[in-house]
């Protein structure tokens, strides 16, 4: 098979190492591999010919393009590409729909809050003006977060409300915009410092570890200095990862849970989930697991093809004897 690996501008230089690992695994099963990244792509309208031009020239025909999605903003305008490369008719992993979802950290807490699936409890505001009515029925420490982010950029804690207030303004002013909203969200001590990566791989699990944040750090993130080590984990805790990927519309996904007494609550899906440290705390071969999965996907896709052609053919077969 012939396989594209889409990156972002988180990679234009140098690739991070999770896509090595996807190249180098893909290409030891015998698949082509080209590293395609965002800003050698064109998009074009209102004319004749292919609307997606990959270093100028028609791009090339892949059974499948594999999204490395590093999008630090506002995932609007990146995420058309994905749509224009679907409306193109190819098979995009992860597509449009759930990066755009996954990305706007405020649109994944709503799709899994109207969906039942247990979240913190946040409060998003628009400006430091709502503060004292957002924070009224919470209780310090609190945890502060911008709409966008990884790795965990993009996340702050207030141990008082005097050090809130700060904060709130700096963020809600990010970039010059006034109205840019934040969440605030409860800090769960129960969780010690700790949290689950779960990496999901279609309807599966294919590995779990838990972080353990650094000393004198309240993120776990492996990014931020955080330790990791393979984790067991529930069946309710799969079930729990594997429908927050499928409501958000993700066929790859890093989804992150706390665990208090009363169960566990997710604070985050990641459609670009790293794969070195999962698979490095785990021994699972995470990057083959990806691979096989698109494998899959284009198998189905082809079988599909072929059975539609051929009641095509039968169609036609009937239409000419009668």
């Amino acid at each position: 098979m012939r396989f594209a690996i889409l990156t972002f501008e988180l990679e234009r230089k140098e690739l991070k190492v999770g896509t090595k690992m996807l190249v180098k695994r893909a290409r030891e099963l015998g698949h082509r591999v080209t590293v395609i990244r965002e800003h050698e792509l064109q998009i074009r309208f209102g004319g004749e010919g292919p609307s997606v031009l990959y270093k100028g020239k028609p791009l090339p025909e892949f059974d499948a393009i594999i999204v490395r999605p590093g999008i630090r903003e506002d995932p609007s305008v990146h995420a058309a590409l994905l749509r224009q490369l679907e409306l193109e008719g190819l098979l995009v992993i992860n597509g449009y729909l759930g990066v755009h979802r996954a990305k706007n950290k405020i649109r994944t807490l709503q799709l899994l809050d109207h969906f039942g699936l247990p979240v913190p409890k946040t409060v998003v505001i628009f400006s430091a003006t709502e503060l004292e009515s957002a924070i009224a029925d919470f209780s310090f420490p609190l945890i502060l977060k911008t709409a966008y982010g990884s790795g965990g950029t993009g996340v702050f804690i207030a141990e008082s409300k005097r050090s809130l207030k700060p904060f709130l303004q700096y963020l809600t002013h990010a970039g010059g915009n006034p109205n840019t909203p934040v969440k605030i969200q409860e800090y769960i001590k129960e969780a010690k410092g700790k949290d689950l990566r779960v990496f999901v791989v279609g309807k599966e699990v294919v590995a779990a570890m838990e972080r353990t944040a650094k000393q004198g750090e309240f993120r776990a993130n492996v990014h931020q200095g955080g330790s990791a080590a393979h984790a067991d984990i529930t069946e309710e805790e799969k079930r729990l990862c594997i429908e927050a990927t499928r409501r958000l519309g993700l066929n790859i996904a890093g989804v992150d849970m706390l665990r208090r007494k009363s169960g566990p609550v997710i604070i985050e899906v990641n459609s670009y989930p790293g794969l070195g440290g999962i698979s490095q705390a785990t021994g699972v071969d995470v990057a083959g697991a990806v691979v096989r999965y698109a494998e899959r996907k284009v198998n189905k896709r082809r079988l599909k093809a072929q059975e539609a052609k051929g009641k095509e053919m039968e169609h036609n077969s009937n239409a000419s004897e009668a």
